[in-house]
């Protein structure tokens, strides 16, 4: 596993069992020290939003749901796709999800924004190979 020392992960589902396991595994497993959970796309569109003013923004990998309730992750990337580039070139994006079906499968390859689609639970192999693949010129 390649290390990028100040590599945070936000993860974005509105279940929040699957946010405590996801943030556990990725804590567990050394994959990121900065875990920023939300059981809301908006309030993670507003936090991304604050980084506007930021500097230097660290590199940072969204493990984004696709359905939830009041915006799903679709939507969500329908509202960051207007962010500036430097905020978008640094944000790399897994969609997750425990129903794979085929509309969503579509839409999320069809997606530039999406570099991976993962099934929940996720297993820590292949998060890590994920988050490895996206970094692997650095």
């Amino acid at each position: 596993m390649i290390s990028i020392p100040d590599l945070r992960v936000i993860l974005i589902d509105d279940n929040e069992v699957d946010l405590l396991l996801h943030e556990r595994l990725i804590t567990l497993q050394q994959i990121s020290r900065t875990v920023l959970a939300f059981n809301n796309a908006n309030k993670a569109l507003e936090f991304l939003s604050s980084n506007i003013t930021l500097p230097k923004i660290p590199p940072t990998v969204l493990l984004l749901d696709i359905q939830m309730p009041e915006m799903d992750g679709f939507e969500f990337l329908e509202a960051f796709y207007s962010y500036p580039a430097r905020i978008k070139s640094q944000c790399h994006i897994i969609m997750v999800s425990s129903s794979l079906d085929y509309g969503d499968l579509s839409r999320t390859y069809a997606n530039p924004m999406v570099l991976k689609l993962l099934k929940k639970p996720l297993l820590a192999s292949e998060l890590k190979s994920a988050i490895a693949e996206i970094f692997k010129d650095m």
